[in-house]
C-alpha cells in the first residue's frame, strides 16, 4: 500500500482527508454582490444553459464593444465554460475600466460545485 503525506500527515491510500480547509475559489463568495458575466458562446448556452441573473457577451471579436457598454460602477464576476479565455476577457476588460474577478473553474464549477441550477431557454 502507498502512503502520502499532506502537511504533515501519513495517509494511506483510499484514505480521504477530512481537515476543513479555505474556499479554494474564494470570489464566489461575492456572488450575491457582483453581476456574473458570461463569455461563452452562443452554441455553449444553448447545449449546457445559462446562469440565471447573467449577461452574456460572448468572447468573440465583438467582445470589446459589447463590454464597453457594462455599467463602470458594477463589480463583474466573469466565466466562460472552462476558464479558457478568462484571462484574455479580463485583461480587455482591465483596459477598458470594468471592475471583474474571474470566476475560476468556470461554468462547470457554478453548477456542479456550487449547485446553480442554469436556465435552459425553452424553461
Amino acid at each position: 500500500m502507498f502512503d502520502f503525506f499532506v502537511k504533515g500527515r501519513k495517509l494511506k491510500l483510499g484514505e480521504e482527508k477530512r481537515e476543513p480547509r479555505a474556499d479554494a475559489f474564494p470570489t464566489y463568495e461575492l456572488l450575491e454582490e457582483i453581476i456574473i458575466l458570461d463569455i461563452r458562446d452562443e452554441d455553449e448556452i444553448e447545449q449546457y444553459g445559462k446562469m440565471p441573473n447573467s449577461i452574456n457577451i460572448p468572447f468573440h471579436p465583438g467582445f470589446t464593444e459589447s463590454a464597453m457598454k457594462l455599467d463602470k460602477n458594477k463589480k463583474y464576476g466573469v466565466m466562460d465554460l472552462r476558464g479558457v479565455y478568462i484571462n484574455e476577457a479580463l485583461e480587455i476588460l482591465k483596459q477598458i475600466g470594468v471592475d471583474a474577478v474571474e470566476l475560476r473553474g468556470g461554468f462547470f464549477y457554478l453548477t456542479e460545485v456550487m449547485n446553480i441550477k442554469p436556465v435552459k431557454e425553452t424553461e
